[in-house]
């Protein structure tokens, strides 16, 4: 889960004689001191009694409800939304109606309860058609927030963008970061990395401008998932060690798991996998202990990679059955696929295991051949010598000679095993292509037999499918399968030896195309795309059309050095063209 920022206009609701920074002061105290702020509130409340006006009481209760909400206190969240209701029940008071509803919505949509978007735009319709610019804003960005949270960025875009303008209007650069950071928020969510970074600095800067440190620390943690993406890991560990360490110190839980969660992905991209799987076990923990079951099943899936990495695969599985069962009531069947992949992985990953045992039990049976056979020989040496043969030595010698030729037939045996289980190993089970693996291994040991320094540049194309996830969910895993297997048969028939074609992910393909250079493998990449573009797809497959986008990187030898950063060059290729509106290509400009 990404961290949301939705503190609101916390002093906004009414018009108030009250300074700038005093508002500002509240914003930010339900960030750096949750806890003290509760505190604070529950004791003037209790001072002030019947004495304090409405209006005053409804604002302390909003910034108690959202200091509640970071804090993760559920029981001073429930005083400060009742309260909100007598408020508006008594006095007749919509703001009230509008702030409650707000604050349950966002605890409704993270912790997975209800229908956290139905309740905030009930809320909104408490302030509908209201003429306060500020009452407008705040409305119009707590709704943009329900819709963020709830990861439905194409509904939370527009209406950022408007609250965004609206706060711009009012020269709130508190209300304008919150609008930014939620706006990176949705792009990240469509994979449009370099905009939702752009959004995060904006966002950086609004709250720097409001004084407001501890925020511009906060969206530190999101813009590191999106350096993280951008293949700067270093980067992104910095920013969100210092984010972990303030929400820590602060006590806000919910964000602590967001960026112990971010922590851990770093620390696996930089090849510290031990490190990663032991964090996100303590991130885990801290998530049950706090009972925050909205992020445990993210974190989970998240620890179940790390697990994986690092060879505990019962681990990974039942983590990822754990995740599967927290998700089951709003994504049963996308669980059960995720689920299945896992397994499918795991299975690969005992044959592998198998595959080691089974050599090494060669190894072993090879020793005992080589013993059986000096022992057979050294008998009829004897025999030899001595011309003594015997019947007791005459049937010793046969019994050795049929262990040893059972021996035979039993490492052969093995060894065909071995190498089919290898095979399969190496080869997608769905397409019947080779797979990452495989891939793999052909790259590298294309890269480790350069021949002619002078000669073309080795060319790595990377297709991802457009939309694939679209075609799953409306069409069933069933006929996204189909799809696989229909833009699988096409590559093997548009690309020519010595070109190799290989799924290297869900709907990513891999296309090595040795000694063609970049010229000609971006011909290549056109062509392949115009060619899927213009399939004809089966009349019973409830998808009209296919497209493909591409990216496309040269090994330089320079900055694309190995494998690692050829793959890395030619992803951000791909990101480039998912992001300039797919089914197109786009060559790397890492390498030269």
């Amino acid at each position: 889960m990404r961290r949301r920022i939705s503190l609101g206009v916390l002093l906004a609701l009414v018009a108030m004689s009250a300074s700038a920074t005093h508002m500002n002061a509240w914003r930010q105290r339900a960030v750096s001191d949750p806890h003290g702020l509760i505190a604070l509130v529950r004791h003037r409340l209790d001072q002030a009694g019947a004495a304090l006006p409405p209006a005053q009481e409804r604002e302390m209760l909003w910034g108690m409800g959202t200091a509640a909400i970071n804090s993760n206190d559920d029981a001073a969240l429930a005083e400060a939304t009742l309260r909100l209701d007598s408020l508006a029940t008594v006095d007749h008071d919509r703001l009230a109606a509008a702030a409650a509803g707000f604050l349950r919505a966002r605890h409704d949509i993270a912790n997975n309860l209800g229908d956290g978007v139905g309740e905030a735009l009930k809320a909104a319709e408490q302030v509908l058609g209201d003429t306060d610019p500020s009452t407008v804003a705040w409305a119009r960005f707590q709704l943009c927030d329900a819709y963020t949270l709830d990861e439905k960025p194409a509904k939370a875009l527009p209406l950022c963008r408007q609250a965004l303008a609206e706060y711009r209007a009012l020269g709130d650069e508190f209300g304008m970061g919150d609008a930014e950071n939620d706006i990176g928020l949705a792009l990240a969510a469509q994979d449009s990395v370099d905009a939702a970074a752009t959004a995060y600095e904006q966002a950086r800067r609004y709250y720097a401008k409001a004084k407001a440190p501890q925020l511009v620390v906060m969206v530190g943690d999101n813009l590191s998932q999106m350096y993280l993406k951008q293949g700067h890991p270093r980067e992104a560990l910095a920013l969100s060690r210092t984010s972990l360490k303030q929400e820590l110190a602060a006590g806000r839980i919910s964000d602590s798991l967001d960026s112990s969660t971010d922590i851990a992905r770093a620390e696996a991209a930089l090849g510290m996998h031990r490190e990663a799987y032991a964090d996100m076990r303590e991130a885990v923990a801290r998530a049950r202990k706090a009972g925050i079951n909205g992020q445990l099943s993210d974190m989970l899936r998240v620890e179940s990679q790390m697990a994986e990495q690092t060879g505990h695969l019962r681990q990974a599985l039942a983590d990822e059955r754990e995740a599967s069962k927290l998700d089951r009531a709003t994504d049963t069947q996308a669980s059960r696929a995720i689920e299945a992949e896992l397994a499918q992985r795991y299975a690969v990953r005992e044959k592998e295991l198998r595959i080691t045992e089974l050599e090494r039990a060669n190894e072993l049976k090879d020793l005992q051949l080589k013993a059986a056979k000096a022992e057979a020989e050294r008998q009829r040496e004897q025999q030899r010598r001595q011309r003594l043969v015997n019947t007791t030595i005459a049937l010793l010698v046969v019994a050795l000679l049929l262990i040893v030729g059972l021996l035979v037939l039993l490492l052969r045996a093995q060894r065909r095993h071995a190498a089919e289980l290898l095979a399969l190993a190496l080869r997608d089970p769905l397409t019947g292509i080779p797979n990452r693996r495989a891939f793999q291994q052909h790259a590298n040991d294309l890269l480790v037999h350069q021949g002619d320094p002078h000669a073309e540049r080795h060319v790595l194309l990377i297709i991802d499918i457009d939309h694939f996830k679209h075609i799953n969910d409306s069409a069933g895993h069933l006929q996204g399968d189909r799809v696989l297997r229909i833009l699988t048969d096409y590559l093997g028939c548009a690309v020519d030896p010595p070109g190799f074609v290989a799924r290297i992910g869900g709907e990513e393909f891999a296309v090595l195309s040795p000694r063609i250079g970049l010229q000609a493998g971006v011909r290549l990449a056109e062509a392949l795309r115009e060619g899927v573009a213009k399939l004809r797809l089966p009349d019973d497959l409830p998808v009209e059309r296919l497209t493909i986008s591409v990216g496309v990187a040269p090994f330089d030898g320079v900055r694309c050095h190995d494998l690692s950063s050829w793959m890395r060059a030619a992803d951000i290729a791909l990101y480039a063209a998912k992001s300039g509106g797919r089914d197109q290509v786009q060559a790397s400009k890492l390498a030269g």
